[in-house]
């Protein structure tokens, strides 16, 4: 009877461990795939942290510019005067043409500054604007001279082409001309007196405005304008 349990037994646990066997195997082959699953992955993620560095980025080389020098305008260059009254023709002769001296002398559009007194001797002038209009104005002329002898004179203003006609008196001999375009010409009819002076009432007729002359000269001499 002893024996029959033991052999009981023993039959009973070979199927047991039979059955036990699978899921052995089945734990050693799913631990392997996780050895190797992890394997690859680390093996996999070397190269991917490899790539990820960016390439570096080719040079950029920025276009470089030519110096360029400016060399300086020469300062003997010869000045061209351009004359909007004549004709478009410039010449570049350095020598100036002469004219005649009947040709109207020419005269600044804006009243010049007063100019300086004449040397002590000789004859001297003085403009002087007292009063303006709306077309017209009056002024005064002053001829005093300085010398010790008698001398005659003659006195030019120049005006602009608004200026159209003159009147003049005087309490001493005195001739008017014009001589066209605001020129106008006063002369003694007698010889100034040493240390005398003729003063000569003036009324001009105008388009537009301006009451003083571009230019005057009393025998060649620059007036006092003021």
């Amino acid at each position: 009877m002893g024996i029959r349990r033991d052999e009981r037994s023993g039959s009973s646990s070979v199927p047991r461990v039979l059955t036990s066997l699978p899921w052995v195997v089945v734990l050693l082959g799913v631990s392997l795939l996780t050895v190797l699953l992890l394997v690859a992955l680390l093996s996999l993620r070397g190269p991917e942290r490899q790539s990820a560095a960016p390439a570096p980025a080719p040079p950029i080389y920025l276009p470089t510019v030519a110096e360029t020098t400016t060399s300086p305008a020469p300062t003997d260059a010869p000045l061209i005067a351009v004359d909007t009254t004549a004709s478009p023709t410039v010449s570049a002769s350095s020598t100036p043409s002469r004219r005649a001296s009947s040709a109207r002398p020419s005269a600044s559009a804006s009243a010049p500054a007063t100019a300086a007194a004449p040397r002590t001797g000789a004859l001297a002038a003085r403009y002087q604007a007292t009063a303006s209009g709306r077309d017209y104005f009056e002024a005064r002329l002053t001829v005093s001279n300085g010398s010790a002898r008698g001398q005659d004179w003659r006195v030019e203003l120049l005006f602009t082409g608004n200026v159209k006609g003159i009147q003049a008196s005087s309490g001493s001999g005195l001739s008017v001309t014009s001589q066209g375009n605001g020129w106008f010409v006063l002369r003694g009819t007698d010889p100034l007196g040493a240390g005398q002076s003729a003063v000569v009432q003036m009324r001009f007729s105008r388009t537009g405005s301006g009451d003083r002359p571009g230019q005057c000269t009393v025998n060649g001499n620059a007036c006092t304008i003021g």
